[in-house]
């Protein structure tokens, strides 16, 4: 049982003759996906090295026809601080096309893991968009190449075509130098295949009007070669069948709207009648699409037409349209944070910064970081294995603390004699690092209390005449002798005394002796 389509309408691709089958329908469908170039933005636009560029042919041809394909290859890098999600790409010449193609460059170490995810726009001038995945993270070197196929659609006498990377224009040598004019239809019934942008199979039947004379109408019996051990299968899902005709030239382009037909339910064959009468002037061209069941690189589907009795063939091997390679140096990566302890912890100021060097290699490498009290600094990223020796330089003056010598600590670490530390680095892994600076709080300082000023001692005046007796008085002795001991004044009283009774006694003597004379 088939269903009927009346009508179809031309799905757009973009390789031999199809641009020539949507011509043919400009007047039913619009084509305007073709938009005017857009000025790409990138994170990295100088990644695609310019010089590396090439175009060659797919079927090693030396000459490029109109929608023949081409292979475009390219080198790129990116700096060490790309991070995945990131973009490059450049824009390939508007005689290029490709519409919505993807493809994925694979890492070269392991090619499950994919480096960038690249796709083609389908603008004038199609713009090659690559992002970069967390696969570049902690990477340090990354680079690669890509490829991917396009199609030569319009034509040029050029020998060069304008690529556009970084902004500023390229110009490539194309295979032969320029794109002939388009290769000419066949002169007797053929099939051919190719694959589409989305993923597709497109089959086109090529019927020139010149091989049926005399016929009432071309019938059309296709059937799609089940699976076996050389093909695989795959099926029809849109259930559409394009039809239309041309000149010799390729220049006059009919849709052809009366023919009757259609696919069986499981979209694995069809019947197709197009009324006379044949024009053997003109070309009549059948295309439809079938899903493959897998797009695996050298995988095989067949499809056979039995058109009024001859029998045309094509067989479709999927080829992968793009991809490449990319690799880098695996980092590790080490953080710092730093810890305040002891009795003067809480006097020491949240906000003051601490400097660490670290250094590295032969000839070293010397660095600085700022790390303040628990905030973990950005991870340095360094090559796996890298040896890193961390010093902290003298921490900041706070009044009234001490400072003890720093101790660094978190795995891995190894303490040196000079009171740093040492670490070791590994592909993949972030080394967390704690230093710790121990502040004590210094005792208060008393300031030293001044001596008492000494009296200054009275010196009696030079015209006082001293007393030729001391007063015997309680009081006068009580007032001069008050800074005596008392033992000093007895003894001087008895002296005293003894001094007036000698004297008394020798004047007595005297007068006797005067007496007696």
């Amino acid at each position: 049982m088939y269903r009927r389509n009346g009508r179809a309408h031309a799905r757009r691709t973009t390789i031999a003759l199809v641009a020539a089958a949507a011509a043919a329908f400009s007047a039913a469908i619009t084509l305007g996906g073709a938009g005017a170039a857009v000025a790409a933005e990138y994170d990295h636009p100088a990644a695609i090295d310019p010089a590396s560029i090439t175009v060659a042919t797919v079927d090693g041809d030396e000459s490029l026809a109109q929608f023949d394909q081409v292979r475009v290859d390219a080198d790129w890098s990116v700096p060490d601080d790309a991070l995945g999600g990131q973009t490059f790409g450049f824009t390939l010449p508007s005689q290029f096309a490709r519409s919505g193609l993807t493809f994925s460059v694979p890492s070269t170490e392991d090619p499950s893991k994919i480096v960038a995810e690249c796709a083609v726009s389908s603008d004038t001038a199609p713009v090659v968009t690559c992002t970069l995945t967390d696969y570049v993270n902690g990477r340090t070197g990354v680079n690669g190449s890509l490829w991917f196929l396009a199609s030569a659609d319009e034509q040029t006498s050029e020998t060069t075509l304008e690529f556009v990377v970084d902004g500023k224009s390229t110009r490539v040598e194309t295979p032969g130098g320029g794109i002939t004019p388009l290769a000419p239809l066949p002169s007797e019934p053929q099939k051919v295949s190719w694959q589409t942008d989305d993923g597709n199979i497109a089959w086109q039947i090529e019927l020139p009007g010149a091989s049926f004379p005399g016929v009432e109408s071309i019938i059309v019996d296709d059937a799609l070669t089940p699976p076996d051990g050389e093909v695989s299968e795959h099926h029809n899902e849109d259930g559409q069948l394009v039809v239309w005709s041309t000149d010799v030239n390729q220049e006059d382009y009919r849709t052809i709207t009366n023919w009757t037909g259609g696919w069986n339910e499981e979209g694995t064959a069809f019947h197709l009648e197009i009324p006379g009468a044949i024009d053997p002037a003109r070309t009549y061209l059948v295309k439809y699409l079938t899903v493959p069941s897998s797009q695996a690189d050298g995988t095989s589907f067949s499809n056979v037409a039995n058109v009024n009795g001859v029998v045309v063939q094509d067989r479709e091997v999927w080829q992968v349209t793009g991809g490449g390679t990319g690799d880098g140096t695996a980092t590790g990566a080490f953080t710092l944070t730093k810890a305040v302890d002891g009795s003067g912890a809480s006097d020491v100021p949240a906000d003051a910064e601490y400097t660490v060097r670290y250094s590295y290699g032969d000839p070293a490498v010397e660095k600085t970081v700022a790390v303040t009290a628990g905030v973990a600094t950005a991870p340095v990223h360094l090559p796996s294995g890298t040896v890193v020796t961390l010093e902290e330089l003298t921490p900041p003056a706070v009044e009234g603390i001490e400072w003890s010598t720093p101790v660094f600590s978190g795995t891995g670490v190894r303490e040196t004699a000079d009171g740093g530390a040492q670490i070791t680095v590994y592909g993949g892994s972030t080394l967390a690092i704690t230093l710790t600076n121990t502040a004590t709080s210094k005792p208060p300082v008393v300031p030293p209390t001044a001596p008492p000023t000494p009296e200054t001692p009275v010196t009696p005046p030079a015209d006082v005449t001293p007393p030729t007796e001391l007063p015997l008085t309680g009081d006068s002795l009580a007032t001069t002798g008050g800074g005596v001991p008392t033992g000093m004044l007895w003894s001087a009283g008895a002296a005293l005394l003894l001094g007036i009774a000698l004297t008394t006694l020798a004047a007595a003597r005297a007068r006797r002796r005067m007496n007696r004379a």
